[in-house]
């Protein structure tokens, strides 16, 4: 038994609540997530400035602040109808929707967190010692102090929206049928890549970013049953957005940012490849000693 999975047995769970769950969280996603975007799309077509911009890879010409602010703040919407549906849909407890334990196990989310700042670190070290010239220097002090005080409020939104979405109440609907966690992971996997494939980055190699996408989400849903909870996954996520944010960004970006250093060249090829053992060493790091389900003790 997996607790994470069957902890969903403690709320109600009839087809026609999951029904009304999913949409209520799509439409209120889709359509209040998109008001950000669509007031920063007036402001910038009467701006009367031809500088400022929108193309299919984003807007141009305009504060990169304004930007991160408008983008982030679509996902505040999607992490409240998500938290909402569990709650008075299919009234469940929220804490469920992270963990089987009587209370979210905050020091794994942190260490998690922790182990995958670390890996990602090394790999753009690595990446920079492989590729001299690769990685710029670009750092704007101001700018950049006034986007970490917006970036460590707003990205752990983001990524703790998409885990709360795919890996919380995805995963645990979808563990109400079916139990195997190979299976689960792949599916999931493949939900998650879904809503990525309009991102500027997949134009560079669609099939490698496509594999990156999947492999991030078939892992972290892996990682979620083997943990008996989405606290590593959740510190994962949220360290890996931050750092390419605040450290080591690439020209072609979704989120775009005044990192630190800027990546010259999207090599889907080195981080597919480095994502991987990253995520190999991650998995060793919390379970190489006990390769079954982490029990529930806090």
């Amino acid at each position: 038994m997996n607790n994470y999975l069957e902890v969903t047995r403690t709320g109600k769970n009839e087809w026609w609540r999951y029904l009304l769950s999913l949409s209520t969280i799509l439409t209120i996603w889709f359509v209040i997530g998109s008001i950000p975007i669509m007031l920063l799309l007036g402001y910038v077509m009467m701006d009367d400035n031809p500088a400022t911009n929108f193309t299919a890879t984003g807007f141009t010409g305009i504060s990169v602040l304004l930007d991160f602010s408008a983008t982030m703040l679509t996902f505040l919407p999607f992490i409240t109808a998500t938290l909402l549906a569990v709650r008075f849909i299919h009234a469940r407890p929220l804490n469920t929707l992270i963990t089987a334990a009587p209370h979210i196990r905050w020091k794994r989310l942190l260490a998690g967190a922790g182990a995958w700042f670390a890996l990602a670190v090394l790999i753009s070290f690595i990446e920079a010692m492989l590729y001299p010239g690769r990685y710029v220097l670009t750092f704007q002090p101001l700018l950049l102090f006034f986007y970490f005080l917006l970036a460590v409020i707003l990205i752990p939104i983001q990524t703790s929206a998409e885990e709360l979405f795919f890996r919380g109440y995805l995963l645990q609907w979808m563990g109400l049928k079916l139990k195997n966690k190979w299976i689960l992971s792949f599916i999931n996997g493949v939900l998650f890549f879904l809503p990525h494939m309009l991102n500027p980055e997949m134009a560079v190699n669609g099939i490698l970013m496509a594999l990156a996408y999947f492999a991030f989400g078939f892992f972290a849903c892996y990682v979620t049953l083997q943990d008996n909870g989405l606290e590593l996954a959740l510190g994962m996520h949220a360290a890996n957005n931050l750092f390419s944010a605040l450290f080591a960004n690439y020209t072609v970006t979704a989120l775009p940012s005044p990192a630190l250093f800027t990546i010259q060249t999207l090599d889907p090829a080195y981080g597919f490849v480095a994502s991987t053992i990253a995520m190999i060493i991650f998995y060793g790091i919390f379970f190489g000693r006990n390769p079954q389900p982490s029990p529930i003790l806090e």
